[in-house]
């Protein structure tokens, strides 16, 4: 009872435990979610611990989004925390006509949960559309047959998703939906099926298993996590965009690598935190967790993704925050060794990137060093800012905005989180 009366007590506060009915969840103009017309920069987590003592811990570290299962005491005993869940559909989205039959089963899940004040989102199925092209290219015919396929099935599931996605809202126009992807699939193809969602995402785990010889490259694309915000963002112009991070080794699951339990490389908080801030300065609205079930929980990894998720929830009103309008021009001290390793090893272009968030009436600047090597940057077109001191609120390092300009040091794959002080 004693570790539950802090998260009781916030619950109250925040508005969320002991109210009823369902609360108003809404998408501001720039794509961050609002709840009662507050805005929340959604922290999330698949792991929905069975051990009460884990899920007080979950609360306590600042997750405010938990995936739910279709169970009242499941969502209740989450609920009575101070957090929300996201409930899955499943096939009940795909409505291959509209029919009473066919969306029976879509209209009693809402008449059942539409109503809980802990639901935020709807779920569709999880990377539906990368399912659909595997189920594709398993088929036993030759390969540009398989592509046909493929491309018809998925043409076919974008259809019947839109008309249960129409269906949904007409039902519940309180609660966004939500689509999350696998990374690989083609833009076009992603823009069909993102028609039927209101949010949309997709999952990218780059920390590799194991140490790769003769050159070890397992560390270095951690900055993947930036490009492929921005490849959702392309793929749902105007839509906000959640990422779904790695919370887990590779090594421990036996999909794609080998399966060696408690043999493979895990993010640190370092990694981890690197990876949530830069979805963040390439304009993600959230980011979620999987994979922790795999975990022990007095791993270092689970201690670290708690302190990632501390971090953000206690920076919740700088990231929920508007984007400032000045966009700065960023020039680095990137060599041309690093920039033609960059592309021609790792397969894209890593860079320094750089977010103002608007707080009240100040601006904060979180900047981000995708390259797996230290890098001095310089942000320019920043005449409005000059004379203001900046402190990092990391290291506590200060540094000015001089002649338009503002300079740092970041170590590889590093963060500044830029607050303006008073000199």
């Amino acid at each position: 009872m004693r570790c539950l009366l802090p998260v009781v007590a916030g619950c109250l506060l925040i508005g969320i435990g002991g109210s009823s009915g369902a609360s108003k969840v809404s998408l501001a103009p720039d794509g961050m979610i609002e709840v009662e017309g507050k805005r929340l920069f959604v922290i999330g987590l698949y792991e929905n611990p069975k051990e009460d003592a884990v899920l007080d811990t979950v609360a306590q570290a600042g997750f405010n989004l938990i995936r739910g299962s279709e169970d009242a005491g499941d969502i209740e005993r989450i609920h009575q925390r101070g957090m929300y869940v996201w409930l899955n559909t499943g096939g009940r989205i795909e409505i291959k006509d509209p029919s009473p039959e066919r969306t029976q089963p879509l209209k009693e899940m809402v008449e059942r949960w539409g109503k809980h004040p802990a639901l935020l989102v709807w779920e569709v199925p999880d990377e539906a559309l990368w399912s659909c092209m595997l189920g594709a290219l398993g088929q036993p015919v030759p390969f540009v047959q398989r592509w046909k396929i493929f491309q018809e099935n998925s043409a076919v599931l974008s259809a019947r998703m839109k008309a249960g996605y129409g269906v949904l809202k007409e039902l519940d126009p309180d609660h966004p939906v939500w689509m999350n992807h696998a990374a690989g699939n083609q833009l076009e193809d992603l823009a069909a099926i993102n028609r039927a969602a209101d949010i949309v995402g997709c999952d990218e785990y780059p920390l590799l298993p194991y140490r790769m010889w003769p050159v070890d490259v397992s560390h270095s694309v951690l900055g993947s996590i930036g490009t492929c915000t921005l490849r959702m963002q392309a793929a749902a112009p105007g839509k906000p965009v959640w990422m779904v991070l790695q919370g887990m080794s590779w090594a421990d699951i036996g999909v794609i690598f080998p399966k060696r339990p408690g043999t493979g490389q895990y993010p640190t908080f370092e990694e981890s935190r690197f990876m949530a801030y830069d979805a963040i300065v390439c304009g993600a609205r959230g980011v979620l967790y999987w994979g922790t079930h795999t975990l022990g929980k007095d791993s270092p990894c689970w201690h670290g993704l708690l302190r990632v998720a501390r971090e953000l929830s206690d920076h919740q009103a700088l990231l929920s925050a508007p984007d400032a309008a000045v966009r700065p021009e960023v020039e680095t001290a990137a060599t041309a060794a690093t920039e033609w390793f960059s592309y021609h090893v790792l397969g894209t272009y890593f860079n320094v990137r750089a977010l103002g968030k608007q707080v009240a009436d100040k601006t904060w600047w979180i900047v981000v060093n995708e390259m797996p090597t230290p890098c001095a940057y310089t942000l320019r077109g920043m005449k409005e800012f000059d004379g203001q001191a900046y402190e990092e609120t990391a290291a506590g390092v200060r540094m000015a905005v001089n002649g338009g300009s503002l300079e740092g040091v970041l170590p590889a794959n590093g963060v500044h989180i830029l607050k303006p002080v008073q000199e």
